[in-house]
């Protein structure tokens, strides 16, 4: 049996690996939001998985599932270049609803002279069954929070807007690459239950050291 890492009333993380912690899962979920890596190490490969690095998304995927209850769905965050192979393997596993494309209002500060600026990331949002939209939003959204964010991290109202569209009070959110956290503070702010589980330790802590705030400062949101 699976020890958390850390726990408090309908919050739960676990550290580890996520393909070999969601297995052990006892309780269904009903949703799952996640911003996965884009390319990482991992023992378990496929051959067509070239160099130290590979895209761990098609192990994951039907883990993923399997985790889901038969009308669960799946929010996954998702680069521009990422998006042809990755929307290819999502579709083998959800029925694809909607790509939502997320206006950061600003560029990434990743670009070079031989490119436009990335000013938006997409979210894949599919279902396993049949989910109804909670709380209908535009296929745009935005962010009304300021101030500076470190590399990849989203905003808290991003992933709450969300949330509110595809779940209820009560019901039980997964992100399996949690990060510092951001899932699990928007889910315990709108009374979801919510599971992280995040392979890197320092970030478990941030998420723990971030749960136990009553005012989040947004320098640490992730």
């Amino acid at each position: 049996m699976i020890k958390p890492y850390y726990e408090e009333p309908n919050i739960t993380i676990y550290h580890g690996d996520c393909l070999e912690i969601m297995p052990e899962l006892t309780e269904k979920v009903d949703l799952v939001l996640t911003d996965p890596p884009y390319g990482t190490k991992t023992d378990q490969r496929e051959e067509w998985m070239i160099g130290e690095f590979s895209n761990v998304m098609p192990i994951a995927l039907p883990l993923i599932r399997q985790s889901l209850v038969s009308d669960g769905a799946f929010y996954c965050f998702t680069s521009w270049s990422q998006m042809a192979d990755w929307l290819l393997r999502y579709q083998q596993y959800f029925k694809l609803q909607n790509i939502i494309i997320w206006d950061k209002q600003r560029h990434s500060g990743c670009f070079s002279p031989n490119s436009w600026q990335f000013t938006w990331e997409g979210v894949f949002f599919g279902i396993k069954g049949s989910r109804k939209i909670r709380k209908y939003q535009k296929d745009v959204i935005r962010s009304k929070e300021t101030g500076q964010r470190i590399a990849m991290q989203k905003p808290v109202d991003i992933i709450k807007q969300l949330l509110e569209a595809s779940t209820d009070e009560n019901n039980i959110v997964l992100d399996p690459f949690m990060g510092s956290g951001t899932t699990l503070v928007a889910a315990k702010e709108l009374g979801r239950r919510a599971i992280g589980i995040e392979i890197e330790e320092k970030y478990c802590e941030i998420a723990v050291r971030r749960l136990a705030q009553e005012v989040l400062p947004f320098k640490e949101r992730a």
